[in-house]
């Protein structure tokens, strides 16, 4: 393994853990966040999607203040935020799939790597504006260097219209559950409800399929 491999893959566990850990102390302090208002959603929007793995662990700050702001500013604080957690590993993109690209030179892409090249920058929107990871594609992104100020500009647009939908339909949800159980135990309802999804959409297998059905849905558009 190449000292550059190294180097990029630590900074990436590095990163991952910082930002679990302040992620940890904003779900333990919501309130505190609620109180810098849309700065503190793009707040944890950032450092939830900058662990990689915890992406939508922010979600109960979020729907908390459904009720304070409109869902399209909550939208854009929320998916500015994502957007710039997630393409910081643009960068590493770069550089991992460089130095690694003599090992697996000879092995068979994944489904997710061949759609990627594929389809580019409308594979990088379909997949924000989703519940999907975005760390593969930003990754591969990267290695095909593809315009970091496109992907960008993408990854705002997809991610401002899912948390812009989630706020719509999500707030009102929310707004219903703590009127029924309060809203300490409905945040940790949705809590384990994101983890659950977090988990979920790491899995390989969930993945597989559902670019799957995106490839298809895209040869019926004509792509």
């Amino acid at each position: 393994m190449e000292r550059r491999l190294l180097i990029n893959i630590s900074a990436l566990a590095l990163t991952m853990l910082l930002s679990a850990l302040l992620m940890y102390n904003l779900l333990l302090g919501g309130a505190e966040v609620g109180g810098f208002g849309l700065l503190g959603v793009f707040l944890a929007s950032l450092f939830s999607h900058l662990t990689v793995v915890a992406r939508d662990l922010f979600v109960p700050v979020f729907l908390s203040l459904t009720g304070v702001y409109h869902p399209v500013a909550l939208g854009f604080s929320a998916g500015v935020g994502g957007a710039v957690g997630e393409t910081v590993t643009y960068y590493w993109g770069l550089n991992i799939r460089r130095a690694v690209w003599k090992e697996t030179a000879d092995q068979p892409e994944d489904r997710v790597s061949r759609w990627v090249r594929r389809y580019g920058l409308l594979a990088a929107f379909l997949v924000a504006a989703s519940p999907l990871p975005d760390t593969p594609i930003i990754l591969l992104a990267g290695s095909a260097k593809l315009s970091f100020l496109r992907l960008l500009a993408v990854e705002v647009f997809g991610k401002t219209l899912w948390y812009s939908a989630g706020a719509f339909l999500g707030g009102a949800i929310f707004a219903q559950m703590a009127a029924s159980l309060g809203t300490l135990a409905s945040s940790l309802l949705v809590f384990a409800a994101s983890l659950t999804l977090c988990v979920a959409v790491y899995s390989r297998r969930v993945r597989s399929r559902v670019f799957s059905a995106l490839q298809r849905a895209a040869k019926l558009l004509g792509f």
